[in-house]
């Protein structure tokens, strides 16, 4: 008996219906369509592995459901290709390209020889304007601005196309229960409904919120998670914002995020182009420092417990919520690398994992702007004090996240280290007891950190690689003298 003729969609980073092509493509063919996702052991069990990640993706997949059956798998992909090889006539394979980490990229090469040696075509597809195989970015900006103004493709879906299967390789109780266990308002429905909101009533006070911690929750879009998965498209927000320009009195508001729009692709682009970033300083001539660990540093920075109350309600506040402004993410990163001294791989890893906006293409380059090993970029050494009294004037977002300190006069907060002890008695504090003693000197690590980091970015070596850099990721035609 002849097996089933069908076509295989394989969501990936990807997890919406409009403005998908692999889908559009896939539903141009005669053949009924297997919609899967796979939910794969290789990647649970990788360093930048979270179930807040999963859950996200699932709880994005039952909305997906609603529209049309999306079947869950979980395994090895090679080994549930091979088993609906088995079992179908399989004509061909649709997806995205995914710009991921060395275990994505290294199973995609295995799917492709496969898929290859089974004669079965894959067809991938440009994610949000980024270009595979770019050698560098002369051409770059033009195709990303042909790519966000071509029109959105709004599918029309006939949910009679797509068919079930789930014989093998189903998700656990077990595993379908942590899925389910926190509510991240996942999905595209709530994408577009938080576009909407930030568009009519946050998009006039972006700009000049977006570096406060407390504001920044409010008066960002907060779409980060809603993008890196997939649930709406770079192209479909970046044209909600065109439209809704022309109604926005702060135009340079919402100009600034559209540009950051594509930063966002921008930075993907740097990972697709140099994959290395994941683990290697994007200069060479940094190799060799800030390789010696603390590991009792590190400890207490993960836990908020540095005895810096802005990097310790950093930190506490990403563990619980997956989410921090741009600001923090910078002071967080520049607190371990530069005060700490510490690898910017620990660091990058960590908060991989906490980051429920987890994007590969972002958070690598981001991380090492922030280390000052990309030789290109300013050395930016933030001082915890400083950014806490301008950013966190009243301590607010310090008295939610750390609330040991919250019964302190407001410039204690900042600073408790400050306290007399006849203070510490009168507000019933024990620095050192109730809130850890600071773990360095600020002052004098960011001193060290700025002599060595510049003593390497002066240096020949430095400025060889630098221009190297500089021809691969910008379009530049002219070069600073220095370099």
């Amino acid at each position: 008996m002849p097996k089933t003729k069908i076509n295989i969609l394989w969501f990936k980073r990807d997890l919406r219906v409009n403005d998908h092509q692999a889908l559009n493509q896939a539903l141009k063919s005669p053949y009924p369509i297997l919609a899967i996702y796979i939910f794969e052991p290789i990647i649970e069990s990788n360093y930048d592995f979270d179930i807040r990640h999963w859950q996200f993706v699932y709880q994005s997949i039952v909305q997906l459901r609603k529209v049309f059956p999306v079947n869950c798998y979980y395994g090895n992909a090679i080994e549930i290709f091979n088993h609906l090889d088995n079992q179908f006539d399989i004509q061909g394979i649709f997806s995205h390209q995914e710009t991921g980490v060395d275990i994505t990229f290294r199973r995609d090469l295995h799917v492709k020889k496969f898929l290859e040696d089974k004669k079965i075509s894959w067809s991938e597809f440009q994610s949000n304007g980024v270009i595979r195989g770019l050698k560098n970015r002369k051409t770059w900006d033009a195709a990303w601005a042909k790519y966000v103004n071509t029109p959105v493709n709004n599918t029309q879906i006939n949910e009679d196309v797509f068919m079930t299967y789930s014989q093998v390789f189903q998700l656990s109780n077990e595993l379908t229960n942590s899925l389910l266990e926190r509510n991240h308002h996942a999905g595209y429905k709530n994408a577009l409904q938080t576009l909407d909101i930030f568009l009519k009533e946050k998009v006039e006070d972006y700009f000049s919120n977006i570096s406060f911690p407390d504001k920044s929750r409010y008066h960002c879009s907060r779409l980060s998670a809603y993008i890196s998965w997939g649930n709406i498209s770079i192209r479909e927000v970046y044209q909600a914002c065109k439209k809704a320009r022309s109604n926005i009195r702060n135009k340079m508001s919402i100009d600034q995020f559209m540009a950051r729009l594509k930063w966002h692709c921008h930075f993907i682009q740097k990972l697709e182009m140099e994959p290395r970033l994941e683990f290697e300083n994007l200069n060479p001539s940094f190799n060799g420092i800030r390789e010696k660990k603390n590991k009792g540093h590190i400890k207490a920075w993960k836990q908020g417990l540095t005895g810096f109350p802005l990097i310790d309600a950093a930190m506490r506040c990403v563990n619980e919520t997956g989410y921090l402004n741009f600001r923090l993410r910078s002071s967080v990163a520049s607190f371990l690398t530069h005060l700490l001294w510490q690898p910017w791989q620990e660091g990058a890893r960590y908060l991989a994992r906490m980051f429920l906006d987890y994007e590969p293409g972002i958070h690598f380059p981001q991380f090492q702007m922030q280390a000052g090993t990309t030789g290109v970029n300013t050395i930016r050494v933030y001082n915890p004090v400083k950014q806490s009294l301008e950013k966190d004037k009243n301590a607010n977002f310090i008295k939610k996240w750390v609330p040991e300190l919250a019964h302190l006069p407001t410039q204690f907060i900042h600073e408790p280290w400050k306290m007399s002890p006849m203070e510490e008695m009168l507000h019933n504090f024990d620095y050192g007891k109730d809130y850890p003693k600071r773990i360095v000197d600020h002052e004098k690590a960011a001193k060290y950190a700025r002599e060595k980091l510049w003593q390497t970015k002066k240096g020949e070596e430095n400025k060889l690689h630098s221009l190297k850099i500089l021809n691969k990721h910008t379009r530049r035609t002219k070069r600073r003298k220095h370099v």
